[in-house]
């Protein structure tokens, strides 16, 4: 007679429904030298990151006008300004006189902007309203004729986006398939709760490529699979000739490798309770937690103010949807949070780059009731904090957590560029789901080899 844990194995056994869509082929050799060559770090600068849509920052930061963000990227510098119309305007920050950086601050609220070698004046909207002895100019006053070097911005799920190619395609077309996903999600009613940024010892793309596979899981992250199911035979792929591409990993749902698959332990418990169920009758058979979840997000989660829930598809109320962005971003969504991490060059050195994580959280209605929500409180990496917008915090690495799991993530990045200088590594031997990492480097060098 076949016992009660045996049943629970063949159920789940015959549950299993991973799939990819796609599949590409080795178009080009994974080797150290992407890595870590000054040369390959230019190109990748002049062909690539000024022909992609990239996150300037995030929409709450400026909300009146006058206020303004930068963000570096490489050596180049991006000033985005709020306008009185409440639109956001890009511009590089460079005084056009003679190259002098024109904002030296992270962020601010400015009526104008001047430079401060020469005193030339610029107004929020880039255009130049003062210059010293206009007259002396022989070409004419420059006023109203040398203006900032304003790029294409857009602001799209509260996130600002800029392209530093003046002919570049619509951000709807740069984020083709994905953005029917984001539209299904709430990222403007969301606030950033979470925000630290840091220099880190690898390039940008060691990173990228952990997140684009899933392989690394069960040695890298072993604390997850009392939660999440890691087994890449039940987990779907989609990828992207865009280069992005998505990995829907199920929730509320423990690994096999897990040693107590079909008890409910602490996490899977508190999701019951959250949502008014009863863990007792789940006792012995985790596995049917997942389902009965996304039933009770499906019918209390408007009542609860996340209307999203009723465009989301039943999986996403419970699994991660892990959506890499091409080239330096990854956003995990799930139905409540979303993370946000990414990696970009460094002005100079191919063995560093800058990593950003965020975390953006809704809040439920009911979640100022003591009853519902004693804490008063919602996730964030490390800990429960207060729902409200934080600034960014500079961390030195090694000096301060990034959060567990992204900790673990990037100490394996810097072991793997110390790695990358070696000898004896002759390029990267992929199995079937790590192929998201062959996606990956085929479209950088399309973009590299382009005309």
């Amino acid at each position: 007679m076949t016992n009660f844990k045996e049943k629970n194995l063949i159920e789940r056994a015959n549950s299993v429904s991973g799939s990819a869509n796609k599949v590409f082929q080795e178009e080009v050799k994974i080797t150290g030298d992407r890595y870590t060559s000054v040369d390959f770090m230019e190109k990748e600068m002049d062909k690539m990151w000024a022909k992609v849509w990239n996150i300037g920052g995030w929409c709450n930061e400026i909300p009146e006008p006058g206020d303004y963000i930068t963000h570096e990227i490489g050596r180049e510098s991006i000033l985005m300004v709020r306008q009185e119309d409440k639109s956001i305007k890009a511009f590089h920050n460079v005084c056009p006189h003679r190259g002098n950086r024109l904002v030296h601050s992270d962020n601010g609220s400015a009526a104008d902007f001047t430079c401060t070698y020469h005193g030339w004046k610029f107004n929020q909207s880039g255009t130049l309203i003062y210059a010293q002895d206009e007259e002396d100019f022989p070409q004419g006053n420059p006023c109203g004729k040398i203006n900032l070097s304003e790029i294409p911005c857009e602001v799209y799920g509260s996130l600002i986006w800029y392209n530093m190619d003046e002919n570049c395609f619509p951000l709807s077309g740069f984020l083709g398939e994905v953005k029917n996903y984001f539209d299904m999600h709430d990222l403007d009613g969301m606030k950033r709760v979470y925000y630290k940024v840091c220099e880190v010892p690898f390039n940008w793309k060691a990173l990228r490529d952990n997140f684009n596979e899933s392989y690394h899981l069960p040695m890298t992250h072993p604390q997850i699979i009392d939660y999440f199911d890691d087994d890449y035979k039940n987990t779907d792929f989609e990828l992207f000739d865009t280069g992005h591409n998505l990995m829907k990993m199920k929730g509320c749902l423990p690994s096999l490798r897990d040693k107590g698959t079909f008890e409910i332990n602490e996490k899977i418990e508190a999701d019951l309770i959250n949502w008014n169920l009863d863990p007792k009758d789940f006792e012995g058979k985790a596995h049917k937690a997942r389902e009965a979840l996304q039933k009770q997000k499906r019918k209390l989660g408007s009542k609860r103010g996340f209307d999203h829930f009723e465009r989301m598809p039943d999986a996403w109320l419970t699994d991660a949807f892990h959506f890499n962005i091409f080239p330096g971003t990854s956003i995990t969504f799930t139905a409540e949070v979303v993370s946000l991490q990414r990696t970009e060059p460094h002005p100079t050195d191919p063995n560093k780059s800058i990593y950003d994580h965020w975390q953006m959280a809704l809040k439920a209605n009911d979640s100022d009731d003591p009853e519902t929500n004693p804490t008063m409180l919602v996730a964030s990496p490390e800990d429960m904090v207060e729902w409200k917008e934080v600034e960014k915090k500079v961390v030195i690495f090694g000096e301060e957590t990034l959060s567990e799991v992204a900790d673990q993530d990037l100490d394996r990045s810097s072991a793997q560029q110390l790695g990358f200088h070696s000898r004896g590594f002759k390029g990267a031997y992929l199995s079937g789901q790590e192929n998201r990492v062959q996606q990956f480097h085929n479209i950088i060098d399309r973009y590299l080899n382009s005309e």
